[in-house]
Parts: C-alpha cells; structure tokens; sequence
C-alpha cells in the first residue's frame, strides 16, 4: 500500500499543471494547572500537496508526524486497534506515530463531483457538540480538546456529489472499518463517568475482553446521503446514514462461578435520520440541526447484559450575532432524548448542554481572542476554553490558552477536572 501510495504521487505529479506544497510545523506544550507539571511536549508536522490538471482534476495528499516527549496522552505507546488495516497509523517509539491523513483524487463532469480515496466528510456546524458530524470516527485521546479537523479519523470512502440549480445531492460509500480511537485505561483523558463505563462491584472481578470488530470493508461499509438546497437566506439539508456506531456496545456477561463480570465490546449498526438549516437576517445566523438515531445501545443497570437499545432524538438550536466590528458571539442550546420508557439508563433521558463562543479580531487581524464555554445543566459540570492567537508575521503564529475543567467527577466534562492546563504553541508555515 505504501509503494502504490508513492507511485500514485509520483505519477500524478509529472502531469500536473500546479502543484503547491505546505509544511507547518508546530511545538504544543500543555502545563496542569492542578500540579503545575508538564502534561505534553509535542512536536507536530503536517505536510500538504495540492495537485492540480489543466482538465480542472485535483489531488490532494496530507500525511503528519507527531511525537510527545512525555507519556499522558499516550501512555506506554500509541495503540492502534481502532484503525482498519489500510489506515493503521505508522508507531515510532513509545508516544509517537506517522500517518496518512487525506489521499484522494477529484474530478468534476456533467455537474458531478466525484472523490476517491481517504478523506473527511462532514456534516454540521454545532459549535463544540457532534450531532451531525458522525461519518468519521474521532480521536479521543485528549478527549475533545482538539481542533475537530486533526482529531476526526479520516476514511477511505467513495464520495459522489451532484449540483442542481439550486441543490446538491452527496452519496457516500465508506469503505473503512476504522471506529473511535478511545484513550488507553491509564491515560490522562480515559474515560471514567458512569454515562459511558460500567462502574466496579465489590467482591466483583471486572474482566475486559478484545472488542469484536466489523472488518470487511464491502459487507460492514456504511451509506450515507445528503441533499442541500439554497432559498435566498435559507439553507436546508436533510441527511439518512446506516453505519456501524463507532463507540463499541459493552455487553457485560455475569460468570457466576468465578465470579467475574465479563465486559465483551461489540461494534453494532444503526441508522440515522437528520436535518439542519442556517437562516441568515441581518447580523443574526439562525441555525438548528436535529437528529435521529435509531437502535443505539446505551449502558442499563436493569438490563440483563448491562446495555440497552433506545431510539433518541437530539437537536441543536443555535444563534450567531455579528453585530459588534470584527465580532462574533454564538449560542447554543442541546438537547438529547432517549426514546424509550424502560428504567436504569446511566444517561439522562433528557440531556441538556448550553454553549457560548466569543471571537474577536484585532489589531489587522493579526491579534485573534476567542472563548468556547461548555456546561451541561444535568450534572452540573463543563469546560471552559479561552485562547489568544497572534500572528508574529505570515508564516508564524503564537497561541496560549486554557483548558479548564469544572463539576462532579461523575460527569462527561468533570471526570477531568484534575486534567486542567495551560497551552503555550508556536506554528510555523512554509
């Protein structure tokens, strides 16, 4: 695969009529707030061709070369389990790793857009939240904290979209069995909360077996469709997938002789019905996306296996306002409903999440402020991101912030409150 990877690039490239190539370079350093000690020494690379033909055809290739000096985020090394085998991430040492991003190819004909190879697909535009955006698996080895473009897991996929006059119909064939990279047990952003991991029993022993995964990338590929149309000010999508859920359904199988809790992961189907719509009016954005999934399983004390299958139905109102100079404020409410009636479900049947984001540019653009707060009113608990990012010159750019846990250890944000700290970066293009 690597070999043919080559070849392609070295192909295309003796056909090319405009190639552009982009390095960015990046040092991200991460202090605990908590114990004032260093979380993460990282250096990052990602290189970007773009390759274009004089037929308007294009190439693009993206690969990245990531290495932590310290053993937080990926303790002991960094595991791929998750991945496909045509996607497994090259491991280099103990918390570092390479890897092929996007590599796909693109041509236009008849008012259809046709994309090959790997890439991100996405849908919605929740600030902080994913109800849409599911076609990609996401890393969650610092749990949400990074950008959702370099922490969505990119996937081989068949991607067909169709302009009309005034809409566009998109079909996906995903053919990648690659499911959410989850932090390892021992890792600063595991996950603990109740919401999500079976909670230990005394006199009960607690045994965690390999997690059954779908991967044959025909008969487990998953579908998606999309069709956008433009009125004016109004914009309308509706989107149907029938995928594989990328969080695993953790069926726990009691051994009464020894004792033991068996927790056997299973990957299992489900489909999805959605639609969202942006209206713009004078400085305001109105924006709404709702979601319907059907056969999710979640955790369930009162379940003979621990888990249970509930449809739910989620949405996302937001409002953006660009009144003030240079300025953006964004509020978001979410809310998410299990549909069925049963007892025990370790979720709220109703979850509610409020969100607020400040941008702010200054000095020429050269000076950029922005502030995400997260809080989700059920378990009181949340997280707060106020960054600052100035452009030294062109190719440099300066960044310090805060990533600041608060709330009950039980809950979805405030399991990581001792996993506060403080980003001081530096990037560097060329």
């Amino acid at each position: 695969m690597k070999l043919l990877i080559i070849l392609l690039m070295l192909g295309t490239s003796l056909y090319a009529t405009d190639v552009k190539y982009k390095l960015l370079l990046r040092n991200e350093n991460a202090i605990y707030t908590v114990k004032a000690s260093m979380q993460k020494i990282e250096a990052y690379a990602k290189l970007q061709v773009d390759i274009g033909f004089e037929n308007g055809d294009k190439f693009r290739t993206i690969g990245i070369l990531k290495g932590d000096t310290k053993n937080n985020i990926y303790p002991d090394t960094f595991t791929t389990d998750n991945y496909s085998n045509i996607s497994k991430p090259l491991v280099l040492g103990t918390s570092g790793f390479s890897q092929l991003r996007e590599f796909y190819y693109e041509k236009s004909f008849y008012n259809t857009s046709v994309k090959i190879g790997k890439m991100q697909s996405v849908w919605g535009k929740a600030d902080g939240i994913k109800l849409l955006d599911v076609l990609n698996p996401q890393d969650f080895s610092e749990f949400i904290l990074p950008s959702f473009d370099e922490s969505r897991i990119p996937l081989w996929t068949l991607s067909l979209v169709h302009n009309f006059q005034n809409s566009e119909l998109e079909l996906l064939w995903i053919l990648d069995t690659s499911y959410h990279k989850l932090a390892q047990n021992n890792a600063d952003y595991a996950f603990s909360t109740p919401r999500f991991v079976p909670q230990a029993v005394t006199g009960i022993q607690v045994r965690q077996n390999r997690a059954t995964v779908p991967d044959n990338p025909i008969k487990d590929s998953d579908i998606a469709l999309r069709y956008s149309i433009g009125m004016d000010e109004l914009e309308v999508s509706f989107y149907g997938l029938y995928a594989y859920d990328d969080v695993p359904v953790l069926y726990q199988d009691f051994d009464r002789t020894t004792r033991t809790i068996n927790i056997n992961p299973s990957y299992e189907r489900y489909g999805l019905l959605g639609m969202s719509a942006d209206y713009s009016r004078g400085d305001f954005v109105y924006r709404v996306e709702t979601a319907y999934s059907r056969g999710k399983y979640y955790l369930n004390t009162q379940s003979k296996r621990g888990v249970k299958k509930s449809d739910a139905l989620g949405y996302v109102l937001g409002i953006d306002w660009y009144g003030l100079e240079q300025t953006l404020l964004s509020m978001q409410i979410n809310q998410s409903f299990l549909l069925d009636n049963a007892k025990g479900y370790k979720r709220p049947k109703v979850d509610n999440t409020l969100t607020f984001l400040y941008k702010k540019e200054m000095l020429n653009d050269t000076l950029h402020a922005e502030a995400l707060f997260i809080h989700n009113i059920n378990d009181g608990d949340g997280l707060i991101r106020p960054k600052l990012s100035y452009e030294w010159d062109e190719e440099t750019l300066l960044y310090t912030g805060v990533d600041y846990f608060y709330g009950d250890r039980d809950g979805l944000y405030g399991e990581f409150k001792d996993k506060s700290r403080i980003i001081l970066g530096i990037e560097r293009t060329f």
